[in-house]
């Protein structure tokens, strides 16, 4: 694109740019709060659990075995 058309439309680039970028922030500000959340009900199970069931410390080694053998590829 010349020199020419991008003066020409600095202003609407740049409006495009802060839309974009707004957008941007706002997912990964929802993905933030879908994370937190999933933590949080997480460990709410596992202290139920261990309230309710007697799990103790191993169970979270165990549970991280269990993941990296029935969902390998969901592990990171």
């Amino acid at each position: 694109m010349s020199n020419e058309l991008i003066s020409k439309y600095h202003v609407e680039f740049q409006e495009l740019i802060a839309i974009i970028e707004h957008n941007r922030n706002r997912a990964f500000l929802n993905l933030n709060i879908a994370m937190i959340l999933m933590y949080w009900e997480v460990g709410a199970y596992v202290s139920e659990k261990i309230e309710t069931d007697g799990w103790g410390k191993s169970v979270v080694a165990e549970f991280s075995n269990f993941m990296k053998i029935n969902r390998p590829e969901k592990i990171t």
